[in-house]
């Protein structure tokens, strides 16, 4: 009986409150705009995917036609790399290749995440792995939506408004002349103070959700599920998170504009100062080697297999006599075979080289992973760029995704071309592909 009466009083109270209006007015609006642009930049990604499938298809469905017609005696071939019967047109050349994509998770447009940063989908020839990225150069609606998203929002702006509608529950009754009459009812301050405090809790979380619901099913984003559900209790906790904070400098007997100070500080390490220290913790115990360092060890691997091409080529034709044509050959046959040998060479130690960068990296991201609760907001934000699939983890993968696919692109079309076997049409269904 006595929650409802302060809960009454409560919203008689805070309803004539700027502060209240000006949160359930802009909150909800932020809230809106930055689903917007994560709903328009995951249907960017989904168009995008749609659009290189689309070119895949009708590239291998083109090579089939015209292999089909020179089968028929319909048309002739003027020249090998023409010819799509031949392997190397069909797995190295042009648009030949496939794409790896990491889709869309159905929270994507919560949190932009890495994607600022790294590339979600990625070209598969032969003899190379071309990871891509949308350009932010051509796009004006990118340069100025920048990586706002639901998750700045939450993770960033929401403790603000909480502070403001949280940090003067009971100081201001203090500083009103108030406190007396509180003191005067037969339960306690703090009694009083929790239940304000939950009220407050429910107001704001209520303006959250529901804000997040609709705003949601307007941009068609999924959030009637587990993931959904997931997400609200996430939020609930982040919100009693803040709530209890404030809770507790209300408690202190100090001034507002005392509880203000102390809460945006808070705020400042939470959000700024302890990332700060824990990124500086990860690197100083982890170095990760320079990029030019990298680069340049990239190109002394290139550099020596080229100074010492023919030799290994050479060396890899005495170790493998049944996957190469000796005799009257096409010009671009040992070409090519030689460029295989070199290339499959220069993967290999690249990879070598390049534990060297990826332990410490992995090492930090461990580190960073278990000093991460030091900072619930810092929680919050991989939680949701996990959910939507946008973490670095997820986004690195790719490459090893893209790997995987080109040995068995390799497997595929490799030991035809090293043999000169040329394809029949309707051996041309039976390309590879990462969707199958």
């Amino acid at each position: 009986m006595m929650m409802t009466h302060i809960f009454s009083f409560e919203w008689l109270h805070i309803r004539k409150s700027g502060a209240f209006w000006g949160t359930a007015i802009v909150l909800p609006l932020l809230i809106g705009f930055s689903l917007y642009l994560g709903s328009e930049r995951t249907a960017q990604q989904e168009e995008t995917i749609t659009q290189l499938r689309i070119a895949e298809t009708s590239f291998y469905e083109e090579m089939r036609s015209q292999l089909e017609a020179i089968e028929s005696g319909d048309a002739e071939v003027n020249a090998w790399f023409q010819n799509p019967a031949n392997p190397l047109v069909l797995g190295q050349f042009g648009e030949a290749g496939r794409h790896i994509f990491l889709e869309p998770k159905p929270l994507a447009p919560l949190a932009a995440g890495q994607l600022d940063i790294l590339p979600y989908y990625g070209r598969v020839t032969l003899t190379n792995l071309q990871p891509l990225r949308d350009n932010a150069l051509e796009n004006p609606f990118m340069q100025v939506s920048g990586s706002f998203d639901f998750a700045f929002v939450l993770v960033w702006i929401v403790p603000l408004f909480i502070i403001v509608m949280g940090y003067n529950v009971i100081s201001s009754e203090r500083e009103r002349g108030t406190y007396s009459l509180l003191q005067s009812q037969p339960v306690s301050i703090r009694s009083i103070l929790v239940q304000k405090m939950i009220f407050r809790f429910l107001l704001i979380l209520g303006i959250i959700i529901l804000s997040l619901l609709v705003w949601s099913a307007l941009f068609s984003i999924e959030l009637f599920n587990i993931h959904g559900l997931q997400l609200i209790g996430v939020i609930s906790l982040y919100a009693a998170f803040w709530f209890t904070l404030c809770a507790l400098f209300n408690l202190f007997q100090t001034s507002s504009a005392v509880n203000a100070v102390g809460l945006t500080g808070l705020w400042v390490i939470f959000l700024l100062i302890i990332p700060s220290i824990i990124s500086l913790i990860v690197t100083s115990l982890h170095p990760v080697p320079s990029r030019a360092l990298w680069i340049t060890e990239q190109r002394t691997i290139q550099q020596a297999v080229e100074a010492d091409g023919a030799e290994l080529f050479d060396l890899w034709v005495v170790d493998h006599p049944e996957e190469f044509v000796e005799g009257d050959t096409p010009q671009f046959y040992n070409t090519w075979m030689r460029r295989f040998v070199w290339a499959q060479t220069i993967a290999e130690r690249e990879r070598e080289a390049e534990r060297q960068f990826e332990e410490p990296r992995e090492r930090q991201a461990q580190l960073a992973s278990r000093l991460r609760v030091l900072s619930p907001p810092m929680t919050l934000q991989a939680w949701l760029e996990r959910k939507a699939g946008t973490d670095t983890a997820r986004l690195r993968s790719l490459e090893n995704e893209m790997r995987a696919f080109q040995q068995e692109w390799q497997e595929f079309f490799l030991p035809r071309f090293q043999r000169l076997e040329f394809f029949t049409s309707d051996e041309l269904t039976e390309i590879p592909s990462p969707d199958l």
